[in-house]
């Protein structure tokens, strides 16, 4: 979902909006996993998984062909192409939008800096 998620903005390649994630230092690019009824959501970053739960929470998908025009790629390679038919119905997407967003909040709240005692 990088590319379609995190669009440049200036010269340089690295300038993007959303901005990508912080490196962990001795650990590297977190990457986030959500099984939602076998199957596995991927997420490079929390940007993505917000951009995914806010395009599988809408009732009609979006037209992947206007979404690659609008960003300037292939539609065929999309991240909704590249999704299974089994989970792009609306009662799957429903359940999905449910789990992703609990665990987005989840994340988000381990990623809080904690209050020095």
């Amino acid at each position: 979902m990088t590319y379609w998620v995190h669009v440049p903005c200036g010269a340089d390649p690295t300038d993007v909006n959303p901005p990508y994630p912080v490196a962990i230092p001795d650990k590297g690019f977190p990457f986030y996993y959500v099984e939602v009824d076998g199957f596995v959501f991927q997420f490079a970053s929390l940007d993505e998984m917000q951009v995914c739960i806010d395009t599988l929470g809408r009732k009609l998908l979006p037209n992947t062909k206007r979404l690659a025009r609008d960003r300037g790629g292939d539609p065929n390679t999309h991240w909704l192409r590249k999704m299974p038919d089994e989970t792009k119905p609306w009662r799957y997407r429903e359940k999905a939008v449910k789990y992703l967003t609990k665990a987005l909040r989840k994340v988000e709240k381990e990623l809080r800096p904690r209050p020095l005692a």
